[in-house]
């Protein structure tokens, strides 16, 4: 999966210590033997469903948004959702 974007909050799911726009995209690597059903995007953060149904997420955490404690660019699975087979993910602005 190739990510690419607007970095300082994380959002694009690439773990590095970048900063600024990541403007050519690149290999996001966390589920590099993983099939990526869908992705959606809010404006800071990221929400990636696997074939399998589990949902990772990454950006800003302000609000609560990434359904874990976490905050930052490595994707983390929402561990409340775990026993779930999730079909479809969204994302507001926040």
């Amino acid at each position: 999966m190739l990510c690419w974007g607007y970095w300082s909050l994380g959002q694009p799911g690439i773990s590095t210590n970048l900063q600024g726009i990541v403007a050519e995209p690149q290999v996001c690597g966390f589920i590099s033997d993983r099939s990526v059903k869908e992705v959606a995007c809010g404006g800071n953060h990221s929400v990636f469903l696997l074939e399998d149904g589990e949902v990772y997420t990454c950006g800003l955490n302000t609000k609560g948004q990434l359904g874990h404690e976490r905050e930052g660019n490595k994707p983390e699975q929402i561990g409340a959702l775990a026993d779930q087979h999730i079909i479809h993910v969204a994302c507001g602005e926040s």
